[in-house]
């Protein structure tokens, strides 16, 4: 398989759709400049924030559909289920969400939560990179899904009281599913999100707190400013790598430093 990819927390508003989007366009930036492999996108949240960022909303064949297939041990089917971006995307496949998708959470089929990587077996390869989009929620069987599908797991964590909590929870999860299902899952690392200019005495507090909490495994390094051209681009259903301007090369190279710590933890 590829390197896949989870964009992960158990708090919404913290970032986790924006990185998941940085982290398809600056995968897509890459192999646009020569790398090898595709660019894949699977959203695993029913509100399907991903799927509109990348213009898939009018795909015929969904993650809903997918996850309510039992494959029976067949790989691959997710071949058939990805659909192209839109236009501004171009080189990047989706696995598209919809609202539907929240029916999986009660449904009671024996190994859903295997289901995705079973589909997904002999479609990525070694050069592939996949992003997941994680619903902030709690486990269940869709945050299960895309970390048994997974190979890492980067946690974006405002430096506030949300993505503390979002941080620590989305860790015990991640521990479950690591001593059960998945054993070589990886977290690649907390990195701060939203990060505005200036100096903040909560901020600090919270990231001091992280570092002490997690070690290694926060990355202020690996910081995600706060810009007005993200907003502008998710509402353009854009990259925010081709877009001209100061801020937008900032959340690029963000972007692209935490795509390059995930290849150095292959």
């Amino acid at each position: 398989m590829g390197t896949r990819v989870a964009s992960y927390s158990e708090k919404g508003g913290v970032g986790k759709s924006a990185l998941a989007a940085g982290l398809a366009a600056a995968a897509r930036k890459r192999r646009m400049e020569g790398q090898p492999g595709v660019v894949f996108a699977g959203d695993l949240d029913p509100r399907g924030t991903l799927t509109a960022e990348l213009g898939a909303i009018d795909a015929a064949f969904t993650m809903n559909d997918l996850l309510a297939m039992d494959p029976k041990g067949e790989s691959g089917l997710a071949a058939d289920a990805f659909t192209n971006a839109s236009e501004a995307w171009s080189g990047v496949r989706v696995l598209a969400s919809e609202r539907p998708l929240a029916h999986r959470e009660t449904d009671p089929s024996a190994g859903l939560e295997f289901r995705l990587r079973i589909s997904l077996n002999g479609v990525d390869g070694d050069d592939d990179f996949t992003v997941f989009d994680l619903p902030p929620r709690a486990g269940g069987k869709l945050v299960s899904s895309g970390l048994v599908a997974a190979t890492h797991v980067v946690i974006p964590a405002t430096l506030d009281e949300d993505g503390r909590i979002g941080a620590a929870e989305a860790m015990d999860t991640i521990r479950m599913v690591q001593q059960t299902m998945n054993p070589g899952l990886k977290v690649v690392a907390i990195v701060p999100s939203i990060v505005p200019g200036g100096k903040s005495t909560l901020g600090d507090a919270i990231g001091k707190h992280l570092a002490a909490t997690y070690g290694d495994l926060y990355r202020d390094d690996l910081a995600i400013p706060r810009h007005a051209v993200r907003q502008a681009t998710r509402f353009a259903c854009v990259p925010v790598t081709g877009q001209p301007g100061k801020e937008a090369l900032a959340l690029s190279t963000a972007y692209d430093r935490i795509l390059t710590a995930v290849g150095e933890s292959v």
